[in-house]
C-alpha cells in the first residue's frame, strides 16, 4: 500500500514519514491550554528575503520544539525548557526552514492540492476509526491558534524543504577509492598486549598525615560550605488531582448518548486488495485472471504479480478506504464490487490494477464504543470548569492569606510539605526552578507571604510558604575532615599512578615486554590478537584505547587510566587495513549505504549553511 501512495503523492516520498511524525507528536503534547496565543499577532521578528517571520510563526514552531523534546526524552519537565535557551535555536530553525522552502520554489518543486489533502488524510491524529476526521482537524488547528490556511501554508513548506533536501541526498555518492579507504580504517584489525595496574592497592598504600589535613581545612576553609536550604508548605491545584473526584451519573451519560445517536449518520468503508501492473499488459492480465479461475488465491499472485512491493507482501491487502483515499477511478471499481468480487483492470496514474474487495464495514454508534468517549469528554468539560474556578480562588486567597491551613480549606485542597531544597538542586517540587526561585525570594524567605501561584506544567499550580530555612555556614573541621583526606588520597593516587605508568613505559623502550614487565612487577597482563573496533570478546574499554594508539609499523607503547582508575599498559605489536572486499554482498551494501549517508548529511548541512549564509537575513 505504501508504494501505491508514495507513486500518487509524487515526489513526497520520504517527507511524508516526517510530517506525519510532527503532527503526531504535536498532537499528543498539546492539550486545552497549554498553548496561548492571546496577544500574538502578525509582528515580525525577522525576515529571510523579504519573507516575514511572525511572532504568531515563531510562538508556534516554539511549542512544537518543546513538545519534540518531552517526546523524546519524558524525563525533561517544561520548567527545564529555558525560553532563553530555545528561543534562539527555534528562530534559527525558521529562518532555515523558510530559505530551504524559498530554494524549491526557485528550482520548480511544487505540493499540489491534492498532495496536501492526502497528507492530511494520512495522518493518524486526525482520523477516528482509520478514516479522516474533520472535527479532530478542526480541534487540532484550532488549539494551535490557527487558520485552516495558515496551518497548510506551513505544512506545504515543510512538504517543499523535504522535496529539496531528497532530491540532494539522492544525488549523491562515493569514489570506490573512497570507500575502500574508508574500509581499511573502520574495518583495521590490531594485536597488542596490555597489563593493568590496579589503583586500590596503590590508594590504600597512602596515608595522609593529620596535620597536612588541618593545613589543607586552614588554607581552603571557605569552600567548605554548606548550602542555605528551606523547605515549604505547598498547596498543589492541578487536572490530575481534581479528576479523581469527578464522576459522571449514568443517567446523563445515556441521555447524552441518546442525544448523540439521533444526529449520528452511519458511513460505508470498503477494504481493498489489489494487484498492480506498470502496464496494460493483456497477456499478463489474462494469466492472472486464468489462475483466479483455476483456484489460486488472489493473495498468492499478488505477491507473485503485484509491482506494490508493499502491500504484496500482505497478499496486496491496502486496508479500508471510505471513498477519498485512492484515485477515482479505483473507488469507482470498487464501490461497484461485491464482497469477494475481482474487477476488471482498472487504470491509475500508478499503473493498472486488479482490484479485490475484502470486506465492508459500516460504522456504528453502540454503546460499548461510544459510552467511554461521552464519559471522558463530559469529564473534561467539567475539569476544565473546575480547574478554572480553583484557580481562580486559589490567585484571589492566596494574596493575603497568613496560614496555609485556612487558605487549603478554602480552596478544597491539602498542605503537604517539600524536602528541602537548595537555590539550585532539589527534588520533587524542588527540582522546578520556578519553585526555587519563589521560596528564596525576598517576599517569601524574608517577609513569609504566600508565593503567587506558579505553574510547574500544564493544567498544574502550586503556592508555596516558608516552613523551615537553614542558613549557609562554614562547616566544622570534624564534619569535612575525612573528604578532605579521602581527596588528597586520591589526588595523590593518581600521581603516583602517572609516575608508575611513566617508568613502565621507559622500560618498555629499553627493550622489555609487556608479559616481562607483569611477571616480574606482578600484574595482570593480556594478549589480544587480530581485534577489530567491535571485538565482543575483549575489554571494549582497553580495546578503544588500543586503536587510539598511533602505530607507525614499530611496536607502539602508551599509558592509560580507566575509568575505574586503574592503569593500563599497552604495547600494539601489528596492524592490518581492513579488506572490504572480504565483506559480503550485504556488508558491502549496508557499509557503502552507511558511510554515503554519513558523507550526505555532512555536505546537506553545509549546503543548507550555505543557503542561509547567502539570504538576505534580518532578525
Amino acid at each position: 500500500m505504501f508504494f501505491m501512495l508514495d507513486s500518487f503523492r509524487g515526489q513526497m516520498r520520504g517527507v511524508s514519514i516526517f510530517i506525519v511524525i510532527v503532527i503526531g507528536v504535536i498532537f499528543t503534547f498539546t492539550g486545552i491550554g497549554s498553548i496561548s496565543l492571546s496577544g500574538a499577532g502578525s509582528s515580525e521578528l525577522a525576515t529571510v528575503n523579504g519573507q516575514a517571520i511572525t511572532e504568531k510563526e515563531f510562538l508556534l514552531e516554539l511549542q512544537r520544539f518543546r513538545n519534540r523534546i518531552q517526546s523524546e526524552d519524558t524525563s525533561i519537565t517544561s520548567e527545564e525548557l529555558n525560553d532563553d535557551i530555545l528561543r534562539p535555536i527555534v528562530l534559527e530553525q525558521l529562518i532555515g526552514s523558510a530559505v530551504a522552502s524559498q530554494m524549491a520554489l526557485n528550482q520548480g518543486m511544487a505540493v499540489s492540492t491534492n498532495m496536501l489533502n492526502r497528507m492530511l488524510m494520512s495522518v493518524e491524529a486526525f482520523q477516528t476509526d482509520a478514516q479522516f476526521d474533520e472535527n479532530r482537524y478542526r480541534y487540532f488547528i484550532r488549539n494551535r491558534g490557527q487558520t485552516n490556511s495558515e496551518f497548510k501554508l506551513q505544512l506545504a513548506n515543510e512538504m517543499l524543504s523535504g522535496q529539496l533536501f531528497d532530491g540532494y541526498r539522492l544525488s549523491g555518492f562515493i569514489t570506490n577509492q573512497m570507500l575502500l579507504s574508508v574500509a581499511e580504517l573502520v574495518f583495521q584489525t590490531r594485536s597488542y598486549y596490555y597489563l593493568t595496574v590496579p589503583r586500590q592497592p596503590v590508594l590504600e598504600s597512602i596515608e595522609i598525615p593529620e596535620t597536612e589535613v588541618r593545613d589543607f581545612y586552614a588554607q581552603n576553609g571557605s569552600s567548605f560550605r554548606s548550602e542555605e536550604q528551606v523547605s515549604v508548605d505547598y498547596i498543589e491545584i492541578s487536572a490530575e488531582i481534581l479528576a479523581r473526584d469527578i464522576t459522571v451519573d449514568k443517567n446523563e451519560l445515556a441521555a447524552q448518548f441518546r442525544d448523540e445517536a439521533e444526529t449520528f449518520k452511519p458511513s460505508t468503508s470498503r477494504r481493498a486488495a489489489h494487484i498492480l501492473l506498470p502496464d496494460l499488459n493483456r497477456d499478463l492480465i489474462s494469466e492472472i485472471m486464468e489462475s483466479i479461475s483455476d483456484g489460486e488465491t488472489f493473495e498468492d499472485l499478488a505477491q507473485k504479480f503485484s509491482t506494490d512491493v508493499g502491500s504484496a507482501a500482505i497478499g496486496g491487502d491496502l486496508g479500508f478506504t471510505n471513498g477519498s483515499t485512492f484515485p477515482e477511478s479505483f473507488e469507482r471499481a470498487l464501490e461497484e464490487l461485491s464482497v469477494g468480487d475481482i474487477s476488471e483492470p482498472v487504470a491509475t496514474e500508478s499503473g493498472i490494477h486488479i482490484i479485490k474487495l475484502l470486506e465492508i464495514e459500516q460504522s456504528r454508534f453502540s454503546e460499548e464504543e461510544e459510552l467511554p468517549r461521552i464519559e471522558r469528554e463530559i469529564v473534561e468539560e467539567r475539569l476544565d470548569s473546575l480547574l478554572n474556578e480553583k484557580l481562580s480562588d486559589l490567585r484571589e486567597l492566596s494574596f493575603n492569606a497568613e496560614s496555609m491551613v485556612e487558605l487549603a480549606a478554602q480552596v478544597g485542597a491539602t498542605v503537604s510539605v517539600s524536602s528541602l531544597m537548595t537555590r539550585v538542586a532539589g527534588d520533587g517540587i524542588g527540582s522546578f526552578k520556578s519553585v526555587r526561585d519563589a521560596a528564596f525570594s525576598d517576599e517569601v524567605l524574608v517577609d513569609g507571604y504566600v508565593s503567587e501561584v506558579l505553574e510547574l506544567e500544564p493544567d498544574r499550580f502550586i503556592v508555596v510558604k516558608v516552613k523551615r530555612h537553614i542558613e549557609a555556614r562554614q562547616k566544622e573541621f570534624d564534619e569535612v575532615s575525612l573528604d578532605i583526606k579521602r581527596s588528597m588520597a586520591s589526588n595523590l593516587a593518581d600521581v603516583k599512578l602517572r609516575s608508575l605508568g611513566e617508568g613502565l613505559i621507559s622500560r618498555l623502550e629499553l627493550g622489555e615486554t609487556v608479559e616481562q614487565l607483569a611477571k616480574s612487577d606482578g600484574f595482570q597482563w593480556q594478549v589480544v590478537l587480530d581485534a577489530d573496533r567491535t571485538t565482543a570478546s575483549v575489554n571494549s574499554e582497553v580495546n578503544t584505547l588500543a586503536f587510539s594508539v598511533i602505530f607507525a609499523g614499530t611496536k607502539a607503547h602508551a599509558s592509560f587510566q580507566l575509568g575505574s582508575g586503574d592503569l593500563v599498559i599497552i604495547t600494539v605489536n601489528d596492524r592490518q587495513p581492513g579488506n572490504y572486499a572480504a565483506l559480503n554482498s550485504d556488508e558491502q551494501i549496508s557499509f557503502k549505504n552507511s558511510i554515503v549517508s554519513s558523507l550526505l548529511n555532512r555536505e546537506l548541512q553545509s549546503y543548507h549553511s550555505g543557503l542561509i549564509a547567502a539570504a538576505k537575513v534580518r532578525r
